[in-house]
């Protein structure tokens, strides 16, 4: 969440607050990738292919933003090992990934969830040591 919003700050953004309900999301996604290790090339990390759960039904499954009058929400995902697996590594290369890059940089979206789980969703990493998997969940909610 630091180095998130570090980038948002450098660029004269506002910082994301912290939502519990997001960090759920985001918690129960990291912890069943890393089980069900789907992730990998060509792969979608973002829908968990034995529940077919997605970001928003993830997010919404966690009570954030009920009977909004509007609501937006964004999911980002990394899993790395060796010298991969760490926090900056995953946002150095969410910043260096267009798509990702601007869902941290949206100025639309105001509230952050975030889960670090030790292992690999990718079944290339499984034995590997420094194995990490991150997933961070955004939201705007308008009740």
């Amino acid at each position: 969440m630091c180095l998130i919003n570090a980038q948002r700050t450098q660029r004269g953004l506002p910082a994301l607050t912290y939502n519990q309900n997001l960090t759920t999301a985001a918690q129960e996604h990291a912890s069943a990738s890393v089980a069900q290790k789907w992730w990998g090339p060509g792969k979608d990390p973002h829908t968990n292919p034995q529940t077919g759960s997605t970001p928003q039904s993830r997010i919404q499954g966690a009570g954030y933003c009920p009977n909004p009058v509007s609501w937006r929400f964004a999911e980002i995902a990394y899993t790395g090992w060796g010298g991969a697996g760490t926090p900056n590594a995953a946002v150095n290369w969410w910043m260096n990934s267009p798509p990702h890059r601007a869902n941290i940089l949206d100025p639309g979206l105001r509230e952050i969830g975030r889960w670090a789980q030790a292992g690999s969703a990718d079944p290339a990493g499984t034995d590997a040591s420094g194995a990490g998997t991150y997933v961070v969940t955004f939201g705007s909610c308008q009740q």
